[in-house]
């Protein structure tokens, strides 16, 4: 894809030099022009995507955020961004275990701040909302963006707000919209997870909700300093655990038998490629 996108923009590049001069480059200065062109043909592409997503964020943000269509457009742009422009492949495996509907909760291990990404992309026929921290409300295009996708603000530090959140997250489930969240409450930047907040749980047990562990390796290395090549990391979807197997039990159990699942998968990944974290 990469080579065809490659070999698109430098006989785009050629043909804008054979419209402004007559001819095409023959010598070292044509074939540096060409390429300055494909590089100017590219940074332009990048800048009317990024103006186009912005446009649709806004336009869109008081659609219906459960939309399936919304959703797969802003995977869309996730994988452009997260995927092809910062050279990432995630191997996704464990598809089987995805849901039969939209009554679930999708819990996950957090490592790095772009791990909601790839989770919406191998959960990609879902629309998935997030639960998030209070404090990204305050940078209006993330808040309008995942305002627009659902997501619903938590605030710690406001009992009553916070309640109040609980309840409009519960609700949300209830009418079909999964959510996602990170129990770890911040991201650990290594494949080793801080404990599990058993809080976070309440959730599942007020919606009736199944519970989808997914548990991600090796995701700190997408920012981990300058590199050139493709970085190859994991996510793997681990069975459901349906509701009716958690109902009556407290959250702390809860929590603890999650973490443990997420972390055999994790252990699993670390005996695969050979490190002991």
């Amino acid at each position: 894809m990469i080579i065809v996108l490659v070999q698109l923009g430098l006989a785009l590049a050629g043909t804008v030099l054979f419209l402004l001069f007559g001819s095409y480059p023959q010598n070292l200065l044509g074939s540096l022009e060409v390429l300055g062109i494909a590089l100017l043909l590219f940074v332009a592409s990048i800048v009317f995507m990024l103006l186009l997503l912005l446009a649709f964020i806004f336009a869109a943000e008081k659609t219906n955020p459960k939309s399936v269509a919304k959703h797969k457009f802003y995977n869309q742009y996730g994988f452009f961004l997260f995927n092809y422009l910062l050279r990432v492949k995630v191997k996704v495996t464990g598809k089987e275990n995805l849901p039969k509907t939209d009554r679930f909760i999708v819990v996950s291990n957090h490592i790095e701040y772009s791990d909601p990404v790839y989770i919406k992309q191998a959960f990609y026929s879902y629309p998935i909302a997030f639960v998030a921290k209070e404090e990204l409300y305050r940078y209006l295009v993330v808040r309008n963006l995942m305002q627009g996708a659902g997501c619903i603000f938590i605030n710690r530090g406001n009992t009553r707000a916070g309640l109040q959140s609980i309840l409009d997250t519960v609700n949300a489930i209830k009418g079909g919209q999964p959510m996602a969240i990170f129990p770890e409450g911040t991201r650990s930047y290594q494949n080793a997870m801080i404990p599990f907040k058993p809080g976070s749980f309440k959730l599942a047990l007020k919606a009736e909700a199944d519970i989808i562990p997914v548990c991600l390796y090796d995701m700190h290395g997408i920012f981990g300093g300058f590199r050139i090549g493709i970085h190859k990391c994991r996510l793997h979807i681990l069975p459901a655990i349906p509701y009716i197997e958690i109902a009556g039990k407290d959250t702390t159990e809860i929590s603890n038998l999650v973490q443990a699942q997420i972390e055999a998968k994790m252990q699993a990944f670390r005996e695969e490629s050979g490190t002991k974290r």
